[in-house]
């Protein structure tokens, strides 16, 4: 859809958003907010994760002495129940979003007037309560275990960064398309499906297209491959058995739909930088 045909505070903020996944060399280090034992006056704490961009000037988290001084393209993800107490010693224009289950509030803050802004700009914009938006979060909220892994959450950021924008030009009331239809009923079965020895021609035949259509559905609709997204599914899975559950690597690999332990333990590492044992390890 043109950005004309937008109305106007979606077309501002896809524009802003147009910005940032346009010029990926822009785009900084990904900081992330903790979760303080007590709260200042001022600090914000919600149950849904948050994302704040720095566009233009000079932002900080006065929570945290290491991020009191984020310039243009950082961001900070504050996972659900973490806190930020937003800091504007410098002009500086910001870019605030948060991710409900139904909807993304987008915010836009300019402070070079002085002083602590409001909003100039707010919108809300629905979206699916399920899909690769959901896993990508979830992927965030984790990787804020391990920040030092730049080269893995800067390219996932990226990619929501992305997945928000294409939110921005779905009108609300449309209906959806036969492709994009499709496209979430395929995510939606995978996240059903997940556990069983899944691929890419198996997800084909079940919704009857060919695998070339699936691809191109996932090309066009998403911002992920078949493969990668399905990876994601099973390692969000993952993460939530070793948190809870004091199952066997072999164990978990097998819910997970990895008959392979030794390969499942490779994937995880290579995901988030932590052997799943070490990854377990932090919630004992």
């Amino acid at each position: 859809m043109p950005f004309t045909d937008l109305p106007a505070d979606r077309r501002f903020f896809a524009d802003l958003l147009s910005g940032l996944v346009l010029n990926p060399q822009r785009l900084g280090r990904v900081w992330f907010a903790g979760a303080p034992k007590m709260l200042p006056a001022g600090a914000l704490c919600l149950d849904m994760p948050r994302l704040e961009v720095v566009l233009r000037g000079e932002y900080g988290n006065r929570l945290d002495e290491g991020q009191r001084h984020m310039t243009q393209g950082e961001m900070l993800f504050i996972p659900p129940r973490a806190a930020n107490l937003p800091e504007f010693t410098r002009p500086a224009m910001v870019l605030s979003m948060v991710f409900a289950p139904a909807w993304t509030g987008m915010a836009f803050y300019d402070s070079r007037g002085g002083g602590t802004p409001a909003p100039l700009r707010k919108i809300d914009v629905p979206h699916q309560q399920r899909g690769e938006g959901e896993a990508m979060l979830t992927a965030l909220t984790l990787l804020s275990r391990s920040p030092q892994d730049q080269a893995i959450i800067q390219p996932l950021a990226l990619s929501f960064l992305h997945l928000c924008r294409k939110s921005l030009l779905t009108q609300d009331d449309a209906t959806p398309s036969r492709p994009q239809f499709l496209y979430q009923s395929i995510c939606n079965w995978i996240q059903d499906n997940y556990a069983r020895p899944l691929t890419r021609e198996d997800a084909a035949a079940f919704f009857n297209i060919t695998p070339n259509h699936l691809s191109r559905l996932f090309s066009q609709q998403g911002t992920m491959g078949f493969v990668d997204y399905l990876r994601w599914v099973r390692m969000a899975k993952a993460r939530m058995i070793l948190q809870k559950y004091q199952l066997s690597i072999g164990d978990v690999a097998l819910r997970c739909g990895y008959p392979d332990g030794d390969y499942f333990s490779r994937l995880f590492r290579r995901q988030f930088g932590l052997t799943p044992g070490e990854y377990r390890a932090r919630f004992q």
